[in-house]
């Protein structure tokens, strides 16, 4: 990530470009990482461990906004995104997570219709995990906060002038604390991708006075 992140950098040094006006609302949907760790605490016992989901599919609307001086290509972009999170497991209901992620990092534009940008998010949410019974252990069910944060590189391409599409991928770090049937902690790590739909609602550029 952080050797992607350079190069995008120094494609971004390189290359000649446009001003940098991102006035953006983006619908989103993505990978979410599969792998956890869990630390499990019930009344009779406790356990720990790592386990998988079987599937996720995070979904992502929200809007961005850039700060740079007339005529700049390079300026920093700040976000605000809410997002709804599904892991299955076991072929039924698992974790879900509704997250809010502010996020800010450098965009440059690459021309007037492709922009490039690297962003560093952090988000809050709220997290439930459904289990279903087994033939060794009865159904579970647990809520709690969770928190996370993850680094972003991706681009986006007006088609027309007001809409676009987009591609993003990064790793993300999260962490779960839940209480229920028992208490369980899940932390999560991994790679993510995605794609997005892109309005830009104005590219009128910043005032020079």
């Amino acid at each position: 990530m952080i050797r992607s992140t350079g190069l995008l950098l120094l494609v971004c040094a390189a290359v000649p470009a446009a001003e940098l006006v991102v006035r953006d609302f983006r619908l989103g949907v993505g990978t979410r990482p599969l792998e956890f760790d869990y630390a499990y605490t019930g009344v009779l016992t406790s356990s720990n461990g790592t386990d998988g989901f079987d599937a996720a599919l995070g979904l992502e609307a929200g809007g961005r906004w850039s700060f740079a001086r007339a005529g700049d290509a390079l300026g920093l972009v700040v976000g605000a995104d809410l997002a709804l999170d599904g892991w299955s497991y076991d072929g039924a209901d698992g974790l879900a997570s509704t997250w809010l992620r502010l996020s800010a990092g450098p965009g440059f534009a690459l021309n007037d219709r492709v922009t490039l940008a690297a962003e560093l998010g952090v988000q809050y949410g709220l997290s439930a995990l459904t289990l279903p019974a087994t033939a060794s252990a009865p159904d579970f069910a647990a809520s709690g906060t969770a928190m996370g944060y993850d680094l972003r590189v991706g681009g986006n391409w007006l088609v027309t002038r007001r809409f676009g599409i987009g591609l993003f991928a990064g790793w993300l770090i999260a962490s779960h604390d839940l209480s229920g049937d028992a208490d369980l902690t899940i932390d999560q790590s991994g790679w993510f991708a995605g794609l997005e739909a892109v309005w830009r609602f104005t590219d009128a550029p910043p005032r020079l006075e």
